[in-house]
């Protein structure tokens, strides 16, 4: 009977590459209050996405970035190009091309959904308005990080459009805090 060189599915390491684990473990240890658990991975050679509790994390040996579920604003997969892509909440963006992704979409998914305690639209000018969410972080407690939005066809350039996001920022913090 021939002995596998694959890690059982039920190790910490979930079946990622050993010298990628280590990098991985390495890397998120240095931000403390990350869970180091491994929910779902994708990659080859020597680039991987991990999906744990706490973050998505892209990278290979001792090159790691990680992203909370929290800062993510926006993203997916898309099937047809093998990308997962994601918009973070200070606009930065990020993707990576899987060939086989594996369980990481709906992770995905489920993880930046959970993240949010208060999603609420204001309208501002008929169906145009602002998204105004409250994000938590799921690992190591911490504040809640609100966060503003602009549908299309409108601008921060526009006159009386940050005064009347900020309005409707301090309108939903209050209904908030008051439940």
């Amino acid at each position: 009977m021939a002995t596998s060189t694959r890690t059982r599915w039920w190790s910490r390491s979930r079946g990622l590459p050993a010298d990628a684990h280590a990098g991985w473990l390495t890397s998120l240890r240095e931000e403390p209050g990350r869970p180091a658990r491994i929910l779902a991975w994708a990659g080859e050679d020597d680039r991987f996405v991990v999906g744990s509790p706490a973050v998505l994390s892209t990278g290979g040996g001792a090159g790691w970035q990680h992203v909370g579920w929290h800062e993510i604003e926006r993203g997916g997969w898309n099937d047809e190009l093998r990308r997962l892509s994601w918009v973070r909440l200070d606009g930065r963006r990020g993707e990576v091309e899987l060939a086989e992704p594996g369980r990481l979409p709906e992770l995905f998914r489920e993880r930046v959904e959970a993240t949010i305690v208060v999603r609420q639209f204001v309208a501002l000018a008929g169906d145009r308005g602002v998204t105004v969410s409250a994000r938590r972080p799921l690992a190591g407690g911490g504040p809640l990080v609100w966060h503003t939005s602009l549908t299309r066809g409108l601008s921060w350039q526009t006159p009386g459009v940050r005064e009347a996001v900020d309005d409707a920022l301090a309108q939903t913090r209050a209904e908030f805090d008051m439940r």
